[in-house]
């Protein structure tokens, strides 16, 4: 069954082939290897490599002019094609890109700086990559997006511990970095003070804090959402599962959003039901339902606050013998791209992450390149995705 959407508004090293290239000139690997007997050399960008010889431990560095003599090109066009200034030919780009892969070839992030007086990196700071799936899936659209726009990205984890956050904004590895991308969960104004003038941070997600620019996606409205559907697909006992609102701006934004749904049903919001986890992750969704059942809870219908909290809930639900969609619905929040091959589908609330990186690297690199316009809020509104896990066939 086909999806409903309804819009509201380092590479492996390939070695090269020792001795000359074509033309007849000294290959560069082999340069580079003449060099490396000579110590380190200078230049806009390097990386190492190891000898082609086992029994050695030389280190070869790589630099612009090794790859433009492989790739046949001018210095100053490799330099254009890594800075992706757009001007060279598609064919030149290829070739040159092609060398590249073949070299191992790294941005020297430090003579980088030292020669314009920027990094050409940026750092993402979020709290996991590994729980909910939201943030692994946002971080490869960062790295790819940022790529095209000729950025490295950083990226270090919080578990959405205070001063994690704080080590991330204020310390050491702030250095290494033109700007921030950054999605807070403890962080306060407090914290602030300390943020050296001028340093560009963006915030992703639903806390704000001192004037940065903020991207996220209206949480309320996609819990309303998901809340709205499942009444129209007849559930009359929907079953909250994951997040605490003491702890968690996100579960505090979407259950508001679930109730009004209620409210705007004619529903009872204050006798919603809310099973609270600690974890977004498909264990605790799974745990949940377990719980709820145990308890003898009466419901025909869930709502996870996220993806993997739903998709928990349908492994749950199975293991007792309750059939999604047929006996419980089920949807969840996030859009993740999993979600399109659970089985049954998943029903779920997109993001819209794509967006949102979009959004924020543009005002991220704005912000680098000097702009001083008052900070702002965009907030983009969600999309509901409907698939098998709300749908009852006759």
């Amino acid at each position: 069954m086909g999806d409903s959407v309804v819009q509201t508004g380092a590479p492996r090293f390939a070695r090269p082939p020792p001795g000359r290239r074509a033309g007849g000139q000294p290959g560069a690997v082999a340069r580079a290897a003449a060099r490396s007997r000579r110590g380190p050399v200078g230049g806009t960008f390097s990386s190492t490599r190891t000898s082609s010889d086992p029994r050695q431990e030389a280190t070869i560095a790589i630099t612009l002019r090794d790859v433009a003599e492989l790739a046949g090109v001018s210095i100053k066009t490799v330099s254009e094609v890594v800075n992706r200034t757009g001007r060279v030919a598609p064919a030149t780009t290829a070739r040159v890109e092609e060398a590249v892969a073949r070299l191992g070839y790294r941005p020297n992030l430090s003579a980088r700086r030292l020669r314009s007086g920027r990094a050409g990196a940026i750092g993402l700071v979020v709290p996991e990559l590994g729980t909910s799936g939201y943030f692994a899936e946002l971080a490869e659209l960062v790295v790819s997006q940022a790529a095209r726009r000729g950025m490295a990205v950083l990226i270090e984890e919080t578990e959405g511990v205070r001063e994690r956050e704080r080590e991330a904004l204020l310390g050491p590895r702030r250095s290494q970095l033109d700007g921030m991308l950054l999605n807070a969960l403890r962080l306060t104004d407090d914290d602030l003070p300390d943020v050296p003038d001028g340093f560009p941070v963006v915030l992703l997600g639903e806390r704000q804090v001192g004037g940065f620019d903020r991207v996220a996606f209206d949480n309320a409205a996609a819990a309303r959402l998901a809340t709205a559907h499942l009444l129209d697909a007849g559930a009359r006992r929907i079953l909250v599962v994951g997040g605490d609102p003491a702890v968690s701006d996100s579960a505090t934004q979407r259950l508001a959003g679930h109730r009004a749904a209620l409210e705007a049903a004619g529903r009872p919001a204050a006798g919603a039901m809310h099973v609270v986890t600690t974890q977004w992750d498909h264990e605790s969704g799974l745990a949940a339902v377990a719980r709820a059942l145990a308890a003898g809870t009466d419901f025909d219908a869930v709502l996870g606050l996220n993806d993997a909290l739903a998709i928990g809930a349908v492994r749950g639900l199975l293991d007792a013998g309750r059939r999604t969609p047929q006996d419980v619905l089920v949807a969840g929040i996030d859009g993740l791209h999993t979600t399109g091959f659970t089985t049954p589908r998943l029903t779920t609330v997109d993001a819209r992450r794509p967006d949102i990186v979009a959004r924020a690297l543009a005002l991220l690199l704005a912000r680098i390149a000097g702009g001083d316009d008052e900070g702002g809020l965009v907030e983009l509104e969600p999309a509901l995705v409907v698939r098998e896990s709300t749908t009852r066939t006759s």
